[in-house]
């Protein structure tokens, strides 16, 4: 799965993020990766074979800074990767077929965020270990003093994880922007979709109580959520994607009940 194509932004000029495009003749699925991901990932590439050989329409994208999307990582936030999402809904789907809307980790909080503002283009929405306000929740308030001190004073802060085998950059950009989009601080998040909430609770990452949580705070009424036991925050293991896949049958399987 290494060919992608490029799509220009509208916003800004000369940066492109890479996509990847599979026709179909069904409802047109979109996968919002997670944070610090991108399309070669595990979860991307058994979903974007799942929807080749049962012919659905699929987009695959890497958010700027991500993948092979142009830019650096830590030169964007939630609202530039928001932007993205919304650039990739409003121009790969001319035909205006009704979209589901996957979103994984990170990608969940941007799938919420886009679902309230593009109302029209939405059917179906799957979270996959959803991580809204992930930037407040998950990494600012487990800061340290010092850390918090060292992210003020030089606007970044470099953290570890999996025993310090693996590291990443924080920016004060991206902690500040998150603030803007915080969901699960608001009396109820208004998304009137059906949506499926998957969670492991095996997730050390994310909390699956956040899944939860999101189940209570949605206006919708046409909310299920499914709690794997044994799944971690990957959702990528065989018992997870057969969980996955039946969901996303049942989404496309309305889309066409509604034609």
């Amino acid at each position: 799965m290494s060919n992608y194509s490029k799509l220009a932004l509208s916003y800004a000029q000369g940066l492109h993020i890479a996509y990847r495009q599979l026709p179909g003749n069904t409802a047109s699925i979109v996968f919002f990766g997670g944070f610090n991901s991108n399309m070669q990932g595990s979860k991307a590439t058994a979903l974007y074979d799942y929807c080749k050989s049962h012919n659905l329409g699929l987009i695959l994208f890497d958010y700027l800074g991500h993948g092979e999307s142009d830019g650096q990582f830590t030169d964007y936030n939630i609202s530039d990767w928001y932007k993205n999402c919304t650039e990739v809904i409003n121009q790969l789907n001319p035909s205006n077929k009704p979209q589901v809307i996957i979103g994984s980790s990170m990608g969940a909080w941007l799938m919420l965020l886009v679902a309230i503002s593009c109302q029209n283009k939405v059917f179906h929405l799957i979270s996959l270990a959803g991580a809204p306000d992930f930037t407040e929740s998950l990494i600012f308030q487990k800061l340290n003093m010092k850390q918090k001190d060292e992210l003020h004073k030089h606007g970044k802060i470099i953290l570890y994880q999996n025993n310090n085998t693996y590291s990443y950059v924080i920016t004060r950009n991206l902690i500040e922007d998150g603030r803007k989009h915080l969901l699960l601080n608001q009396e109820s998040i208004n998304i009137n979709y059906p949506i499926t909430l998957i969670h492991g609770m095996n997730d050390d990452t994310v909390p699956y109580r956040t899944s939860i949580a999101l189940a209570e705070k949605i206006k919708s009424n046409n909310v299920n959520l499914h709690l794997i036991k044994s799944a971690n925050h990957s959702l990528s293991d065989d018992a997870s994607l057969k969980i996955i896949f039946k969901c996303i049958k049942e989404a496309v399987d309305q889309s066409l009940q509604v034609k």
